[in-house]
């Protein structure tokens, strides 16, 4: 059986389309939480840890009472979180030793559930 010349290039070009539409779709926030304070300055972090939509409510929740934290866009797929926040109440590093805080467990234990690899 001989197939049409026009196939293969329907299926190249059909594959090129669904891995745009699927990165489109994967790239989206996995959550995206604004606070009351106000703050134009942003944080990249790589967030080891931050891997689906429980762990990045669960990240995001760290942060529920911080003051001068303005807003978290997390992407889970890339485990990379960004961070609004006012200069004048909080640092880079705090947010970092907020994220990588040993956080206590059900059986009175305590783990460090978040480790930030990388921050830009």
């Amino acid at each position: 059986m001989k197939i049409p010349s026009v196939v293969l290039p329907l299926l190249v070009i059909s594959a090129i389309l669904g891995s745009f539409l699927l990165r489109t779709a994967f790239t989206q926030p996995t959550t995206n939480v604004s606070y009351s304070a106000t703050g134009d300055e942003t944080v990249s972090c790589i967030v080891d840890g931050v891997k689906c939509k429980g762990t990045a409510n669960f990240f995001t929740n760290l942060y529920t009472d911080t003051p001068g934290i303005a807003g978290i866009e997390t992407f889970a797929t890339e485990h990379r979180v960004i961070f609004r926040y006012d200069p004048k109440q909080i640092s880079p590093d705090r947010i970092k030793e907020i994220m990588e805080a040993p956080i206590p467990l059900r059986d009175g234990t305590t783990r460090q559930v978040f480790v930030c690899e990388s921050m830009e």
